[in-house]
């Protein structure tokens, strides 16, 4: 009987002490319930907070921070209290959260039966870049967070970087990785996030839109607004020529050119921070700093490309950038007509290397330097100069230096590289030319033996002379004596598709260093070309490359809280929209 009333007690006070204490105890069969159901509600505080933190379009703060007295059922006693801390400790990563949840009773005003647990919270997969074609990344470039790449991404790593320098840190979506990432590789099937639908129309009709008339601007601020959500609208091309600030949403529809130094764009709440239509190009001494979602092309748009020259300033990105087509780096035209090339294969700059200041070292592999609309101004001519500086890493080889179509194995259209062996005049060791006119085409082949590891400066002339309309070469400033002249042509120049510069119709990438690349449009004299090839101005120059610069640096560092934004469906439903494709605990951790 004793034993029966001690059992009694001990019953009667373990459920007192799950009411009185502040995390929950098991009793007996009833409060087994309670707290199944109690433990249920902070699961569910977690749940309420993780939505919240990957949608935070609906709360008035950059991220939700968390509430107290919160129910599932409205009219009940069961509370939770959330609070939500975003680890801010690495500067490069946005995506941590630290969540606490306490549920509770409410009896008469007072917390009974509590359960607390602690969780940490990743948005992953969280997607800082995106591009839409084939990207490679150069070496300036750092990407913290997950990259996107509807085709294949190549990352360049420079020798003298440290072993654990990398381009992406994060996992790359992509058809193809050519590259040592922090993450891993994954098929483009795997990431569910889709193109953030930003347009013109929606953005432009549904917020207060303020114009832009001017079609540059400097030392400008717009913003901040009340309310916040504005839009700056600039029907047309727009450049910001330096000390531009603006504190809103910028839509461009067309190019944009940023020029000189502090631009920076912050977005406001819900909205991007950019919206190009067009090409976002960042010039030499430019810089952009961007704070939230830059999108560039919007919807259905086609080689929208975001195009870094090598010697601007920087860009930065918190937040998100997404590219219809690609993030290319290029070389400034300093001939004043905007023909800039195009970097690919993750050609070198060598700042101080060159004959002329610095040079573009080229690896013999896949490195090129392009302009895809070289046909509208090389087809036509009457005559022309292509001068560069060259220097070879190999001689006795087939190496391109210049190449004016899709390579075909035939010396036909406007092209120079070095030739190991000539096929019509026997030389060894020379440099072979071509060129296409509106009457056919000819070669030349130079002297044997002028291939060479040192530095050497190289023209090749032409113009539609009746009395002598051969193709010529220059090598140090003097006509070379032809082993292989070729015949006379005639006309205008054709057959031009794109100028590529490290590689030619054999596809025997250049394996050195090239500098101070230039084209005339009309032949130049001996005494010019040597001006020329010491740095010097002669006139009708219609394209330079100095190949000078140092190389740019763009860091995109994913930031969710900053990117969430509402777009619009094609029937004009509201959507939320984020760069986080998910969320998920790392760790939970019951009190």
């Amino acid at each position: 009987m004793l034993v029966v009333l001690f059992i009694v007690m001990a019953i009667t006070i373990l459920s007192l002490g799950f009411l009185s204490r502040s995390d929950v105890e098991l009793a007996c069969g009833r409060n087994m319930v309670l707290r199944t159901q109690i433990d249920y509600l902070a699961e569910s505080g977690l749940e309420h907070a993780r939505g919240l933190i990957l949608n935070p379009q609906d709360v008035e703060s950059e991220y939700w921070t968390g509430a107290a007295a919160q129910q599932l059922v409205a009219g009940g006693t069961e509370y939770y209290d959330v609070e939500v801390v975003r680890d801010d400790s690495d500067p490069t990563d946005h995506c941590n959260y630290t969540i606490d949840c306490n549920a509770y009773w409410l009896d008469a005003g007072e917390r009974i039966g509590r359960s607390e647990v602690t969780a940490q919270l990743r948005l992953d997969p969280c997607v800082a870049l995106w591009t839409g074609e084939d990207t490679t990344l150069w070496t300036g470039v750092t990407i913290y967070g997950d990259a996107y790449c509807d085709g294949d991404l190549t990352l360049i790593k420079n020798p003298t970087e440290p072993p654990e320098a990398k381009r992406v840190y994060g996992d790359v979506f992509a058809d193809d990785l050519n590259g040592i990432i922090e993450g891993r590789w994954k098929p483009i099937a795997d990431l569910s996030l889709a193109w953030p639908r930003v347009t013109v129309a929606d953005f432009t009709s549904k917020y207060l839109t303020r114009p832009i008339s001017d079609a540059t601007l400097s030392d400008q601020t717009f913003g901040p607004y009340d309310p916040m959500r504005v839009v700056c609208y600039r029907d047309g091309d727009l450049v910001l020529a330096g000390n531009v600030q603006i504190t809103a949403m910028l839509v461009v529809n067309g190019d944009l050119t940023v020029q000189a130094s502090g631009n920076n764009l912050t977005a406001a709440k819900n909205l991007p921070a950019l919206l190009v239509t067009g090409d976002l190009i960042v010039a030499t001494g430019g810089s952009l700093n961007v704070q939230g979602l830059a999108v560039v092309g919007g919807v259905g748009g086609v080689g929208c490309d975001t195009r870094i020259n090598a010697g601007a300033s920087g860009v930065s990105v918190l937040g998100g950038l997404f590219v219809q087509g690609a993030l290319v780096e290029t070389t400034a035209d300093s001939s004043g007509n905007g023909r800039a090339g195009t970097l690919y294969g993750g050609p070198t700059w060598q700042p101080s290397g060159g004959q002329i200041n610095g040079a573009l070292q080229f690896d013999g592999q896949n490195d090129t330097v392009q302009d895809m609309t070289a046909g509208t101004y090389l087809n036509g001519l009457s005559g022309i100069t292509v001068a560069v500086w060259v220097r070879s890493d190999v001689t006795n080889q087939d190496r391109d230096i210049l190449f004016t179509r899709t390579p075909t194995g035939a010396d036909q259209e406007l092209g120079l590289r070095y030739d190991r062996n000539g096929a019509a005049g026997g030389g060894v060791q020379g440099i072979k030319a071509s060129i296409q006119t509106t009457s056919g085409f000819t070669q030349i082949e130079s002297s044997s033996y002028v291939q060479t590891p040192s530095w050497q400066h190289l023209a090749l002339t032409w113009e539609n002379d009746p009395n002598d309309s051969h193709l010529k070469l220059y090598i140090n400033g003097a006509p070379n004596v032809l082993w292989y002249p070729g015949g006379p042509v005639f006309g205008t120049v054709t057959g031009v598709q794109k100028l590529m510069v490290g590689c030619g119709t054999k596809n025997q990438y250049w394996d050195g260093l090239l500098d101070d690349f230039r084209i005339y449009n009309r032949s130049l004299s001996a005494g010019e070309i040597s001006t020329v090839s010491a740095g010097g101005s002669v006139s009708g120059m219609i394209c330079r490359w100095r190949l000078d610069e140092s190389g740019s640096g763009v860091v995109v560092t994913a930031a969710p809280a900053k990117t969430a934004v509402n777009v619009w469906s094609e029937t004009g439903d509201v959507q939320k929209w984020g760069q986080a494709a998910g969320a998920f605990f790392r760790s939970i951790e019951r009190k």
